[in-house]
């Protein structure tokens, strides 16, 4: 059998894949022939997609890069639960958690930005599928690890396929989405990541009851399992069409919009409108100008990003990587310590959901500094818990320390889904996944690594509790001012619109065309 285009397999299509995709249809010439329409080559990809209603097909494509970022956001948060419990068997002092802490966090950042670069000159799909492996084959063997720097290194490891994934299902779904629900859709889809990270304590509190010896072993063990998860992305899961264009595959990109389109149509029993006419950049290029995000009015934008990214994603590590053991430290058992961490990471679920309904509203900018500041001054009441119910007399920390906790996740997780689509909304498709690469690395490199591991020195200090959050809350607040200074609002863009037109004259070996009426039909 030929290749599948529309599955994007390059080689063969073994089942109905178009069933599980788009049109309850076998691969095969009759439907690929059907949806071969040369006249609707002579569309903007970008322009038909955006003019689309919410469907089941678009729904299940965000249920699937949702499920990615479940599986692979617990195999990122084991390490913060892991914690307490390999302190107990293996003692580590500052240093030496510091270092496991950052561990998959550096592995994250070595392979983030080669992985987005690859994953737009070949395809997000391939990425996405490659990295999942990896990641759950090093998680699973980091339960089998005899020692901490075997561990150490197997995080380190297992980092290289998560740093692969974690873009990916973003810019799979921006790429799908219309852009009038772009921030909305994508603040649901940032909920699976709380999902995930929420799993890790709960399976704790259950873990540690049954399996009172070496216990932290048993959540690696489970991060293995994101390994069954691969086939579901090699059958279900479509390539981008906006990247197959981008990469000047035309006809490729049209079978998918065109089985999307006749789908809608033949569910709703109406012809859907005419797609606007926007007049826009379109480039098509064979190689990826990776120097194009350092250069005119992207230098700028990616400065910004680089630090507002790090600084504001600091608050997330703080809250999901440390929790336990300052609980631990204000005198909670180690079973209270993972539920009182549930209750907390899972107000960050209801946070993001919140920003969905105000990003569209308010816009990018503002929703992301309002979330910011709040979470910031939440973090130093978080922090000054202890000192706070002892100065005040309060009978116990739990209240202040919980309600002051929810609020630091409500608002300095959720308003990760504003500041991710914020950042994917500054490059153009063709560099889209480096610049958000290159934004991933940098913001978790300082924000996820080197700012964690100042705060484990922080905190192993005399009163280091209190003084390390102030730290939490002055890194946020530069975050807000490199937003406020040097962002600019990106609502309601197209994300193929290219700032300057005079841009495109720095890229090498590349096409461009005022509108899509100029490019030809791909060959081969």
């Amino acid at each position: 059998m030929s290749a599948c285009v529309a599955c994007n397999l390059h080689s063969y299509c073994p089942y109905y894949c178009m069933r599980v995709l788009l049109l309850s249809a076998p691969c095969g010439e009759e439907l690929h022939t059907m949806m071969t329409n040369e006249t609707s080559l002579q569309q903007n990809i970008p322009e038909r997609i955006d003019r689309l209603p919410v469907n089941w097909v678009i729904v299940r494509i965000m249920l699937l890069a949702g499920i990615a970022w479940f599986i692979e956001s617990y195999d990122i948060g084991i390490i913060g639960n892991a914690l307490p419990l390999i302190n107990k068997h293996y003692p580590l002092n500052a240093f030496s958690q510091g270092w496991l802490v950052a561990a998959s966090t550096l592995g994250i950042v070595v392979a983030i930005v080669p992985a987005s670069w690859i994953a737009d000159q070949f395809g997000r799909k391939r990425v996405l599928i490659f990295g999942t492996a990896w990641y759950a084959v090093f998680s699973f063997l980091c339960g089998l690890a005899t020692n901490i720097p075997l561990l150490f290194a197997l995080r380190l490891i297992s980092g290289f396929g998560m740093g692969a994934v974690f873009p990916i299902p973003y810019a799979i779904a921006s790429e799908y989405m219309p852009r009038r629900l772009r921030g909305a859709m994508t603040g649901i889809l940032d909920s699976f990541l709380s999902f995930g990270y929420f799993l890790a304590p709960v399976l704790a509190l259950l873990i540690v009851p049954a399996f009172p010896v070496d216990s932290w072993r048993y959540l690696f063990y489970i991060g293995g399992l994101p390994l069954l998860f691969v086939p579901v992305l090699i059958f279900a899961m479509p390539e981008s069409a906006r990247w197959l264009q981008s990469k000047g595959r035309h006809a490729s990109a049209n079978r998918i919009v065109s089985a999307l389109e006749e789908y809608i149509e033949r569910r709703t029993g109406k012809k859907l409108p005419e797609p606007e006419r926007e007049t826009a950049v379109v480039i098509t290029e064979k190689v990826v100008p990776v120097g194009m995000i350092f250069r005119g009015a992207y230098l700028k934008r990616t400065l910004m990003m680089w630090i507002a990214f790090s600084c504001i994603l600091f608050l997330f590590y703080a809250i999901q990587t440390y929790t336990p053991t300052v609980l631990i430290k204000e005198g909670y058992a180690v079973k209270n310590a993972f539920l009182v961490t549930a209750i907390i990471v899972l107000a960050s679920i209801p946070g993001k959901y919140a920003e969905t309904f105000v990003v569209e509203r308010w816009g990018r900018k503002p929703t992301i500094l309002l979330f910011t500041i709040v979470a910031c001054l939440s973090a130093v009441l978080f922090g000054s818990t202890g000192t706070l119910t002892k100065a005040l007399g309060l009978p116990h920390i739990a209240f202040l320390g919980l309600a002051s906790g929810i609020i630091l996740s409500f608002f300095g997780i959720g308003v990760d889904p504003a500041l991710k689509i914020y950042g994917a909304e500054q490059y153009p498709t063709r560099v889209r996944e480096t610049g958000v690469g290159f934004i991933e690395g940098i913001g978790r490199f300082l924000g996820g690594a080197l700012a964690p591991f100042i705060m484990s020195f922080i905190l192993s200090t005399g009163g280091g509790i209190p003084r390390a959050y102030i730290f939490v809350a002055v890194v946020g607040l530069v975050g807000v001012a490199a937003v406020a200074l040097l962002g600019s609002e990106t609502k309601g863009e197209i994300l193929e619109k290219v700032s300057e037109i005079a841009q495109k004259k720095e890229l090498d070996g590349a096409t461009v065309s005022a509108t899509v009426s100029s490019a030809e039909p791909e060959n081969g």
